[in-house]
């Protein structure tokens, strides 16, 4: 009688590694999950370049504190206001459209 309880336990275990393996157990989201990106430009202010500026430096001066969004997004921003200047390339005496955010 224990064997074959403990062949009927076996084939039940199988069956629901097999079962799970195949089908699963999880239900599947119906939507895709998206992410959404932002597509609007920042309002922005002209800064004129000075020695020993850069991006971050201008745009925590111009916010007055900290930037509220990542140095990924700010860079991103910059360059599609500018679109012929890179971030790690400023130059001096040249006048930037430089993103603000709001805190």
């Amino acid at each position: 009688m224990k064997k074959w309880f403990l062949l009927l336990i076996i084939f039940l275990v199988g069956y629901i590694a097999y079962k799970d393996l195949t089908v699963g157990t999880l239900p599947v989201s119906s939507k895709p999950l998206a992410v959404q990106e932002r597509t609007s430009i920042p309002a922005y202010k002209m800064v004129k370049i000075k020695a020993g500026d850069t991006l971050l430096s201008i745009a925590e001066r111009e916010q007055q504190g900290p930037i509220p969004v990542s140095i990924e997004t700010l860079i991103r921003d910059f360059e599609r206001l500018n679109p012929e200047a890179k971030a790690n390339a400023l130059q001096i005496g040249k006048t930037y459209k430089i993103p603000i955010y709001e805190k």
